[in-house]
């Protein structure tokens, strides 16, 4: 039952990759790694216990469903060295005719085999794994699946070092790391002969060993497959909270701007509260509007006061700081009309981030309401502009 619940993910994993092209045909490496997905799919389906007497009934020869399923392992081999090769540029050409003689090689062992079988099975003992058509079976299917899996580990590996940081470059990560898993699952599971005779072992302990590690590497692929193609839905929630976060944390600053000069907020720009990165872009974009519409409004003397009220409180001259206290200076002279000429506004010199800007008036804003040199320069402000005495 959990190889068939293993081979059912596979083929949905598989048709969530194609809904996910929206009905366009899918990129090459998409038909590799759905390809890779149902051929494994069908080599755990038809590997299953359940399987087995339905196989018994219809096949040419015995052990024929230990052959088709082993050349299924080998066609996603296969499809795994496309897949790895179509990252590369220019993408190196991945020929059939090897696949296609392990096949046929295998085919004509395994039917030595099966007439052979009574003659080996009387003669048995650990001298079993050593007959030409045993041991000739499991050297292809060694050789060519391990040489597959361990081309395909290095360049995905090669490759994901080269992505950004993120779900996306872990899944790479992962996938690498159940073709690593892979391999020692095909050295395991492909040489079984060998590693009775050096363990002492019977079928009744290995073939468990050798299934267990089979649904560990499936699992393993799953999950790196999930990683790489639905990496929105798993960083969502994260970029969900620190906008959450970045909303709350410039709210102080844009509620005293927008009190202070309400034509700065964007009315008919609603956002519902489950759009909380919108409702956050709409705040920035209004707490900026509010640093223009005050910027001729900022005393002259804020820089000093910054300096004096900050050497006495024995706290740095940061920059956050100097920002907030102009907006607190400027909001408490505006209504007396003063006004003085500012410097032009200096190009930027990039495309700052959202995230970027979100950090940075966060800081404003925290200086904004906590900072006691800000205090001090809104105090001083009002004593300076406002309350005192008007000279002619």
């Amino acid at each position: 039952m959990v190889s068939y619940l293993s081979a059912g993910l596979l083929v949905l994993i598989s048709a969530g990759k194609l809904l996910a092209s929206r009905g366009g045909p899918p990129s090459p490496g998409m038909r590799y790694l759905i390809g890779f997905f149902l051929s494994l799919a069908a080599s755990l389906a038809i590997s299953a216990d359940p399987t087995t007497p339905l196989i018994l009934a219809v096949e040419p020869f015995p052990l024929t469903g230990r052959l088709v399923t082993n050349m299924l392992q080998l066609l996603a081999a296969h499809f795994l060295v496309r897949l790895a090769r179509s990252t590369q540029t220019p993408q190196p050409r991945t020929r059939w005719w090897p696949l296609l003689l392990c096949w046929a090689v295998m085919t004509g062992l395994m039917i030595h085999l099966t007439g052979k079988l009574p003659e080996y099975q009387a003669r048995g003992g650990t001298e079993l794994a050593w007959y030409p058509s045993i041991a000739g079976y499991q050297a292809v299917l060694v050789g060519y699946g391990v040489g597959c899996l361990v081309l395909f580990t290095r360049v995905i590996f090669r490759h994901a070092r080269q992505c950004p940081r993120g779900s996306f470059r872990t899944g790479l990560f992962v996938i690498a790391l159940a073709g690593a898993t892979t391999v020692a699952w095909g050295l395991l599971a492909g040489l079984p002969s060998v590693w009775l005779v050096l363990t002492g072992s019977g079928l009744e302990l290995f073939m468990p060993v050798a299934r267990g590690l089979g649904l560990a590497v499936a699992l393993l692929w799953v999950s790196g497959a999930v990683l790489t193609t639905w990496h929105g839905l798993i960083e969502r929630p994260r970029r969900w909270l620190a906008a959450y976060r970045g909303y709350r944390a410039v709210t102080p600053l844009w509620t005293a701007l927008v009190t202070a000069l309400p034509r700065i907020s964007l009315t008919r720009l609603t956002a519902w509260p489950h759009r909380v990165e919108f409702a956050l872009y709409r705040r920035l974009i209004e707490i900026r509007d509010g640093f223009l519409a005050l910027r001729g409004q900022v005393p002259p003397e804020v820089a000093g006061w910054v300096a004096e009220s900050a050497r006495r409180h024995g706290v740095a001259e940061a920059p956050a700081v100097l920002a907030a206290a102009g907006l607190a200076a400027a909001l408490a002279v505006r209504e007396t009309g003063h006004s003085w000429p500012q410097p032009p506004v200096a190009a930027a010199g990039s495309v700052a981030s959202i995230e970027a800007e979100t950090a940075w008036l966060t800081e404003v804003s925290a200086a904004f309401s906590g900072s006691p040199v800000v205090a001090d320069v809104r105090a001083q402000a009002g004593a300076t502009y406002v309350t005192a005495p008007q000279v002619a």
